[in-house]
Protein backbone atom coordinates (compact mmCIF):
# COMPACT_ATOMS: atom_id res chain seq x y z
CA UNK A 1 0.00 0.00 0.00
CA UNK A 2 2.62 3.00 1.03
CA UNK A 3 4.82 1.74 -2.13
CA UNK A 4 1.47 2.08 -4.24
CA UNK A 5 0.78 6.10 -2.64
CA UNK A 6 4.44 6.53 -3.13
CA UNK A 7 4.28 6.05 -6.90
CA UNK A 8 1.20 7.99 -7.03
CA UNK A 9 2.26 11.38 -5.39
CA UNK A 10 5.56 11.03 -7.51
CA UNK A 11 2.72 10.53 -10.58
CA UNK A 12 1.26 13.82 -9.83
CA UNK A 13 4.54 15.72 -8.99
CA UNK A 14 6.11 15.29 -12.48
CA UNK A 15 2.67 15.65 -14.50
CA UNK A 16 2.77 19.30 -12.81
CA UNK A 17 5.41 20.78 -14.67
CA UNK A 18 6.29 24.32 -13.67
CA UNK A 19 6.10 27.05 -16.01
CA UNK A 20 8.31 27.30 -18.91
CA UNK A 21 11.40 29.88 -19.18
CA UNK A 22 11.36 32.15 -22.18
CA UNK A 23 15.02 33.53 -23.93
CA UNK A 24 15.00 36.62 -25.45
CA UNK A 25 17.43 36.55 -28.27
CA UNK A 26 18.52 39.55 -29.94
CA UNK A 27 18.84 38.87 -34.14
CA UNK A 28 19.88 40.78 -37.08
CA UNK A 29 16.21 41.59 -37.71
CA UNK A 30 15.02 42.42 -34.37
CA UNK A 31 14.25 39.85 -31.53
CA UNK A 32 13.30 36.07 -31.50
CA UNK A 33 11.70 34.58 -28.38
CA UNK A 34 12.57 31.51 -27.65
CA UNK A 35 10.48 28.50 -25.26
CA UNK A 36 11.71 25.14 -25.03
CA UNK A 37 13.23 24.89 -28.39
CA UNK A 38 10.24 26.61 -29.82
CA UNK A 39 9.96 30.06 -31.76
CA UNK A 40 7.49 32.34 -29.95
CA UNK A 41 5.56 35.15 -31.39
CA UNK A 42 5.07 38.45 -29.24
CA UNK A 43 1.35 37.59 -29.20
CA UNK A 44 2.37 33.81 -28.15
CA UNK A 45 4.84 35.48 -25.15
CA UNK A 46 1.48 37.28 -23.87
CA UNK A 47 -0.61 34.07 -24.25
CA UNK A 48 2.12 32.55 -21.73
CA UNK A 49 2.60 35.73 -19.73
CA UNK A 50 -1.24 35.63 -18.66
CA UNK A 51 -0.94 34.18 -15.64
CA UNK A 52 1.95 36.46 -14.31
CA UNK A 53 0.15 39.77 -12.78
CA UNK A 54 3.86 41.25 -12.89
CA UNK A 55 4.82 40.46 -15.79
CA UNK A 56 2.05 40.76 -17.76
CA UNK A 57 1.03 44.01 -18.20
CA UNK A 58 4.67 45.08 -18.70
CA UNK A 59 4.64 43.09 -21.58
CA UNK A 60 1.42 44.22 -22.76
CA UNK A 61 2.73 47.32 -23.26
CA UNK A 62 6.01 46.10 -24.76
CA UNK A 63 3.50 44.54 -27.54
CA UNK A 64 1.54 47.65 -28.12
CA UNK A 65 4.57 48.91 -28.83
CA UNK A 66 5.71 46.48 -31.37
CA UNK A 67 2.89 46.54 -33.15
CA UNK A 68 2.60 50.07 -33.08
CA UNK A 69 6.62 50.16 -34.21
CA UNK A 70 5.25 47.44 -37.02
CA UNK A 71 2.37 49.45 -38.43
CA UNK A 72 4.36 52.69 -38.87
CA UNK A 73 7.39 50.59 -40.30
CA UNK A 74 5.12 49.32 -42.99
CA UNK A 75 3.65 52.12 -44.11
CA UNK A 76 6.95 54.16 -44.09
CA UNK A 77 8.71 51.62 -46.07
CA UNK A 78 5.87 51.41 -48.34
CA UNK A 79 5.82 55.16 -48.75
CA UNK A 80 9.81 54.71 -49.28
CA UNK A 81 9.66 51.90 -51.70
CA UNK A 82 7.20 53.42 -53.95
CA UNK A 83 9.71 56.16 -55.49
CA UNK A 84 11.92 54.08 -55.36
CA UNK A 85 10.53 51.25 -57.51
CA UNK A 86 9.25 54.46 -59.93
CA UNK A 87 12.67 55.73 -60.17
CA UNK A 88 13.83 52.59 -61.08
CA UNK A 89 11.34 51.41 -63.67
CA UNK A 90 12.17 54.66 -65.29
CA UNK A 91 9.43 56.87 -64.07
CA UNK A 92 8.99 60.37 -62.24
CA UNK A 93 9.16 59.44 -58.77
CA UNK A 94 7.88 61.82 -56.03
CA UNK A 95 10.67 62.36 -53.58
CA UNK A 96 8.67 64.02 -51.08
CA UNK A 97 6.67 61.02 -50.69
CA UNK A 98 10.29 58.93 -49.97
CA UNK A 99 11.13 61.95 -47.72
CA UNK A 100 8.00 61.59 -45.23
CA UNK A 101 8.21 57.67 -45.67
CA UNK A 102 11.82 58.17 -44.12
CA UNK A 103 10.41 60.04 -41.48
CA UNK A 104 7.61 57.65 -40.56
CA UNK A 105 9.96 55.08 -39.95
CA UNK A 106 12.28 57.04 -38.01
CA UNK A 107 9.41 57.79 -35.58
CA UNK A 108 8.97 53.78 -35.37
CA UNK A 109 12.58 53.58 -34.29
CA UNK A 110 11.54 54.96 -30.52
CA UNK A 111 8.64 52.15 -30.01
CA UNK A 112 11.09 49.55 -31.22
CA UNK A 113 13.93 50.16 -28.86
CA UNK A 114 10.40 50.44 -25.95
CA UNK A 115 9.56 47.32 -27.03
CA UNK A 116 13.07 46.07 -26.61
CA UNK A 117 13.65 47.86 -23.27
CA UNK A 118 9.82 46.33 -21.71
CA UNK A 119 9.40 43.04 -23.38
CA UNK A 120 13.36 42.04 -21.71
CA UNK A 121 12.22 43.37 -18.31
CA UNK A 122 8.79 41.77 -18.93
CA UNK A 123 10.73 38.14 -19.43
CA UNK A 124 13.07 38.39 -16.65
CA UNK A 125 10.19 38.80 -14.75
CA UNK A 126 8.34 35.64 -15.95
CA UNK A 127 11.57 33.51 -15.52
CA UNK A 128 11.81 34.49 -11.53
CA UNK A 129 14.92 36.76 -12.02
CA UNK A 130 13.96 40.37 -12.39
CA UNK A 131 16.68 42.74 -13.17
CA UNK A 132 17.61 45.79 -11.18
CA UNK A 133 17.38 49.16 -13.52
CA UNK A 134 19.62 52.08 -12.98
CA UNK A 135 17.87 55.72 -13.25
CA UNK A 136 19.01 57.46 -16.57
CA UNK A 137 19.47 61.44 -16.00
CA UNK A 138 18.93 63.77 -18.69
CA UNK A 139 20.12 67.67 -18.24
CA UNK A 140 17.69 69.86 -20.59
CA UNK A 141 17.22 73.74 -21.28
CA UNK A 142 14.28 75.00 -18.08
CA UNK A 143 13.35 78.51 -18.86
CA UNK A 144 16.40 80.85 -18.19
CA UNK A 145 18.22 77.59 -16.48
CA UNK A 146 18.52 74.11 -16.86
CA UNK A 147 16.88 70.92 -15.15
CA UNK A 148 17.58 67.69 -14.08
CA UNK A 149 14.99 64.21 -14.91
CA UNK A 150 15.53 60.91 -13.81
CA UNK A 151 13.91 57.54 -15.75
CA UNK A 152 13.83 54.15 -14.75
Amino acid sequence: MRPLLIFIFLGIVFSCHAQEDIQMQKTFFGTKFVSNGRVLKPKDVLQLMRSNEEAYPIFKKAKSNYDAAGVLGFIGGFMVGWPLGTAIGGGDPQWGLAAGGAAIILCSIPLSVSFKKHAERAVSIYNGNPVAYKPVFYLSPYGMGAKVTMKF
